[in-house]
């Protein structure tokens, strides 16, 4: 009979391997659109989404990974086990996907707002008051937001949607549109970016009008230690006042 001869492996080898595999265990993949600053800023990988992500899982060991793909396929991502975890969810989108795995706390919002220019003393108090102004929205708003707001963009005349969300800030500031329609914190930071280029005045009083509601997201992870790790460190970034700061960071 063969004497079957099996490698010595030590107390320290042991310690290596155990380490190597709970470090690959730790790494989460995390599906993002491609592009949506100042929430996914691929080309420094971070944005607020992204920050929110590492600075609730990185304290505890996670090391984040982001996924960067067209916005609509990091579900597709995620249901085919693409990824661990995946952005902008909340449970009806959840239900209607029909994915599988732990949900966050809610974690930010969007909040889609109008603006116009102060000195055009517009008032609105409702979605359809807008449908005889020229307003200029982001890309698939219409299909997006539908209701009522698909009914006032389909009766409008002079709407539109634009792909490049900063064109929207320069076509307000000079004066060529109504009113702008978008996320809050991405007005705020292509305003920013328009101001620093110093040819459009940015500093023009304005009034917003929070006439749609806000998206509550969340995440959602394959892993259930991961989601309460995340829903854990999370509840202290809020405590912490850091969570406020990560807005400030790309806005202020």
């Amino acid at each position: 009979m063969k004497k079957t001869i099996c490698p010595m492996i030590t107390v320290a080898m042991l310690f290596l391997i155990g380490s190597e595999l709970c470090f690959a265990d730790q790494t989460l993949k995390v599906a993002f659109g491609d592009a949506l600053p100042p929430w996914v800023i691929p080309e420094t990988d971070n944005g607020i989404a992204i920050d929110i992500m590492k600075e609730t899982l990185e304290p505890a060991g996670y090391v984040i990974k982001p996924v960067y793909v067209p916005y609509a396929r990091r579900l597709i991502s995620y249901k085919y086990g693409k990824v661990d975890a995946v952005c902008d969810v909340n449970p009806n989108i959840i239900r209607d996907s029909e994915l599988e795995g732990y949900f966050s706390v809610i974690a930010y919002a969007y909040e889609n707002i109008g603006v116009s220019l102060k000195k055009k003393g517009y008032s609105f108090s409702k979605i359809s008051d807008l449908a005889d102004y020229s307003v200029v929205s982001w890309q698939g708003a219409k299909a997006a937001i539908g209701g009522e707001y698909a009914d006032m963009a389909n009766k409008n005349k002079k709407y539109r949607e634009l792909a490049k969300q900063k064109t929207q800030i320069k076509l307000l500031y000079m004066g060529r549109e109504d009113v702008i329609q978008l996320d809050r914190q991405i007005f705020r930071y292509f305003r920013k970016k328009v101001s620093e280029e110093g040819k459009i005045d940015t500093d023009q009083p304005v009034d917003i009008f929070s006439l749609f509601g806000k998206n509550k997201c969340g995440f959602l992870f394959r892993d259930r230690n991961a989601r309460n790790a995340f829903d854990k460190n999370f509840a202290k970034l809020k405590a912490s006042g850091r969570y406020e700061k990560l807005f400030e960071k790309y806005t202020e």
